[in-house]
């Protein structure tokens, strides 16, 4: 019986959209902090900044785009220059998103449509981009979903399609590209304290209490789960898993939200 490997991120390359915030940032943070080169994509220069600052603070190693996800040829000119600047990618992983809370009569189309445009389309725009950077075989694409892929929640409409969307494209190009040595996973984080996204669905200590009792582990998740999730999917402890969706949610799949 072979031994589990220590994961171990020296040597590799990270590219990770939506990078300098949030889930994103406690990604890149953890896998510098194992070794990984990080190349963090946002759109905002100032909070890029701050993120290289950040991990190069810590002992790691940044670089940064002010690139948007929904701008495919400009990330496919990002791609191109971190395979030459850094000899290819290692890791690709599709964290940008954009989400607000309104019933679907208060979604307009163009807000329908910019959810879908981040999200969706955005996870495929970096992850076609970056399949002639990817250092094959071995490579990971990763995806950032969430259990509205799977669960249908009050005032989500446009984000249970984005992320639906999400979940069957990580199948789709699991099978597609598997062939040349491409694994394509996701996570798909619960409620994690500390971010935005929490921090809207929990907008009184009711609804917090009532999100909390809903998982399964009657509390909130954080930063590093999902991060710690992240990088066991990306590693060679996960070589033989792709076209897996991996719910961190302390079991909040299994709880009740039709009342939300």
């Amino acid at each position: 019986m072979s031994k589990t490997d220590s994961i171990d991120y020296r040597g590799k390359t990270v590219v990770i959209s939506g990078g300098s915030s949030g889930i994103g940032l406690g990604i890149a943070r953890h896998l510098a902090a194992l070794g990984a080169r990080l190349i963090v994509l946002g759109r905002t220069q100032a909070k890029l900044d701050d993120t290289v600052a950040t991990i190069t603070a810590e002992g790691g190693e940044a670089h940064a785009y002010a690139v948007d996800v929904r701008e495919s040829a400009k990330i496919g000119e990002v791609l191109a220059d971190c395979k030459q600047r850094f000899g290819g990618v290692d890791v690709v992983i599709a964290a940008a998103a954009g989400n607000f809370f309104a019933p679907a009569e208060r979604i307009s189309p163009n807000g329908f449509k910019t959810v879908i445009e981040i999200d969706l389309i955005g996870t495929y725009n970096l992850f076609w981009s970056s399949l002639s950077a990817l250092n094959k075989p071995g490579a990971v694409l990763l995806a950032i979903t969430a259990p509205q892929a799977q669960r249908p929640m009050p005032a989500q409409a446009h984000a249970c399609a984005a992320k639906a969307g999400i979940d069957m494209l990580v199948k789709c190009l699991a099978m597609e590209w598997g062939a040349l040595g491409v694994r394509v996973n996701a996570v798909s984080p619960g409620p994690i304290a500390g971010t935005e996204g929490l921090a809207k669905l929990s907008a009184s200590p009711e609804i917090e209490k009532f999100v909390r009792d809903a998982t399964a582990l009657k509390h909130f998740g954080h930063v590093d789960d999902i991060a710690r999730s992240v990088a066991f999917l990306c590693s060679p402890n996960a070589g033989y898993i792709t076209g897996s969706i991996l719910d961190c949610d302390g079991g909040m799949r299994h709880g009740n939200f039709i009342s939300l």
